[in-house]
């Protein structure tokens, strides 16, 4: 009957998730002779969910050495522990047998030493990284983003105790929230509580922050009005909750309703999409194997929270536990798992969707990853800077990291934008500079248009641009583009005026600069009285058709030449000269046209076009031809 007692004392304790104490209570049993394979499956999985994976090896090939209808996720996890404690050949044989028994598609390739090293090494050695200063003895770890300067963090320096971060905690653990300064070589420093009613005395962890930093979601223990809730059983899960940025203080803590939250399962590790339009998060529910998955569920603003709740596909989620989810701002989603074939322990994957919906998933490689566990995390997307948590020193710490280069998917993930620009007289443009800017107004980029007038360009995905199209010749266009997705493929075309074409009398004219548009428009001459600089009604229709032109060409500009006959004193003529440009250039700004776009000079009697000098006698034409004005095309 002790024994029973002592046997029924390490189911509690299984039951309750307190592992280190069923793992002792279990290992008596055993020296006194109990090796049921219900004993062995349990202390398997207390070894399991402790991150000592030979041991749990070793419970897990005695149950499965044992027992006939053992169940297929043992196959599976006694391949993860065999694959943890890099024993690659025994982990691909096993995961072999898995799915033989399982009749699903072999995937047991996937795991070979081989494949797996090769798409390691194929990930690795874009990172640099160190420790962050604030790491304590210990348990710390996160590093969730507050605006551009701050990062909120778990961490039980408080408490002194060191907890093994695991889906679930034991209850005598307690994490707090804390803020920390972001240094300019991506170190945290100034290590603050999170103030206002966030942290309780028991766990808050892993924080989610919206844009604005006005809204909070947070994983906690189920904590209602001072005490902790449970299910039927007893047992107390994780929830999340949201609170509010309310004078610097989080305040208005609520937990999220169902489906979100129950008392019957866990709900932890919220994260948010780029456009905070969704909210992923990690749950256990519906599984009775003690492993988790990735959900993800439709957010409004406000922090308002839809019941559309979606579990990732097989593609992210497997036996495993899955955990951490981060979406960067190209809408890479980044989680940690130890159900896909990794180094060790829970390592770090990024996914995304091709064109199809399907997630292609990647390891990020070692340096990121190591044979211990390595989650939470999270990058700037800007800079390209981060942190993510790793118990590799013994303990869960924090480390800073710069990425010099992304993950290396198998297909391209950036959305693309291409068009075609045309004359509206049907020719392509080619030549045209596609300036493109960012969000901030920063030229991040410029394209040309090739010989057929196309053009394309690389993005970066989930950013406002704004697109300028501009050559000689033609009009400026600006073009306004809302974020794109990833893979994105969107097109701007469109037709320009040709500023250096003119259709007089239906004969089309190519005009080039040091044209005189009265030539090109064969304008009537802009004539003046005698002795005077008042322009003539006739010549006013004239001079409108050169605004009409100016109107719709505005990379043209305009000098404006005026001249005498050789009649009456140089001085005066030139001076008498300088007034009917001047004139002539008030005219055309008076009618729409840009002051800086019009410039006038007078000559005077300087640049006669016949024999009409000082003395030489000529007929009234003569001289009238003298009396000119030219509209000298300039472009710029």
């Amino acid at each position: 009957m002790g024994q029973d007692t002592r046997l029924e004392k390490a189911n509690e304790a299984y039951k309750k998730f307190a592992f280190i104490e069923a793992i002792k209570l279990y290992n008596e049993q055993i020296k006194k002779g109990n090796n049921s394979v219900e004993l062995y499956t349990k202390l398997g999985d207390s070894y399991y969910f402790n991150s000592n994976y030979p041991e749990a090896a070793n419970c897990y090939a005695k149950v499965l050495a044992n027992s006939n209808d053992s169940h297929l996720e043992y196959y599976f996890r006694y391949a993860q522990a065999l694959n943890n404690s890099q024993k690659y050949k025994e982990s691909e044989a096993v995961m072999k047998e898995y799915y033989k028994k399982s009749g699903k598609k072999d995937l047991s390739e996937d795991w070979n030493e081989i494949k797996l090293m090769e798409g390691i090494k194929k990930q690795s050695g874009r990172y640099t990284f160190k420790p962050v200063e604030i790491n304590t003895p210990f348990s710390d770890f996160g590093g969730t983003f507050y605006g551009a300067d701050k990062v909120i963090y778990s961490s039980a320096k408080d408490t002194g105790v060191i907890i093994k971060r695991k889906h679930s905690w034991n209850e005598k653990s307690f994490l707090k929230l804390y803020t920390a300064d972001i240094t300019t070589d991506g170190g945290l420093q100034n290590p603050v509580a999170v103030k206002g009613d966030v942290n309780t005395r028991y766990h808050q962890s892993s924080p989610a922050i919206t844009k604005d930093g006005k809204i909070m979601f947070f994983t906690r223990n189920n904590y209602v009005d001072g005490k902790l809730g449970e299910d039927k059983n007893g047992t107390t899960y994780l929830k999340i909750y949201v609170a509010h940025n309310i004078n610097g203080e989080w305040k208005d803590v609520k937990e999220l309703a169902y489906p979100i939250n129950s008392d019957g399962f866990s709900s932890a590790h919220p994260a948010l999409s780029p456009d905070e339009s969704e909210l992923y998060f990690v749950s256990d529910r519906g599984n009775s194997f003690g492993n988790s998955d990735i959900y993800v569920v439709s957010l409004k603003k406000g922090g308002y929270v839809g019941n559309d709740v979606t579990k990732l596909s097989d593609e992210i989620n497997t036996l495993g536990r899955e955990t951490y989810p981060f979406m960067d701002s190209s809408g890479v989603l980044y989680f940690s798992s130890d159900g896909h074939p990794g180094l060790g322990g829970l390592d770090v994957f990024a996914a995304i969707k091709d064109l199809s919906g399907v997630y292609h998933v990647v390891t990020l490689g070692d340096g990121v990853n190591s044979s211990n566990d390595d989650f939470a995390y999270a990058i700037n997307g800007k800079n390209k800077k981060g942190y993510f948590s790793s118990d590799r020193g013994g303990n869960d710490d924090i480390y800073s990291f710069t990425e010099n280069s992304p993950p290396i998917f198998d297909f391209d993930i950036n959305p693309i934008v291409f068009g075609t620009l045309k004359f509206t007289s049907g020719g392509p443009i080619e030549g045209v500079a596609v300036d493109i800017f960012n969000d901030k107004d920063e030229l991040v980029k410029t394209v040309y248009t090739d010989a057929q007038g196309k053009y394309k360009a690389d993005l970066e995905p989930f950013i406002d641009y704004k697109l300028v199209y501009k050559k000689s010749g033609i009009a400026e266009k600006i073009q306004i583009a809302p974020p794109f997705k990833p893979m994105e493929k969107r097109e701007y075309s469109f037709e320009f005026v040709n500023e250096m074409e003119v259709v007089v009398d239906n004969e089309t004219k190519t005009m080039k600069p040091g044209d005189d548009l009265n030539k090109v428009l064969d304008l009537k001459p802009i004539y003046f009285d005698y002795n005077g600089y008042n322009i003539r009604e006739s010549s006013k229709v004239e001079l409108n058709k050169i605004v009409d032109l100016l109107m719709t060409r505005p990379s043209i500009s305009l000098q404006v030449n005026s001249h005498t006959d050789s009649r009456g004193r140089d001085e005066f003529n030139m001076k008498l000269s300088q007034n009917r440009a001047k004139a002539t250039v008030d005219y055309i700004v008076k009618h729409g046209i840009a002051a800086d776009r019009v410039n006038g000079t007078g000559y005077g009697e300087t640049r006669l076009i016949n024999r009409c000098s000082n003395g030489v006698p000529c007929s009234e034409a003569e001289h009238q031809q003298n009396r000119r004005s030219e509209f000298i095309i300039i472009v710029k």
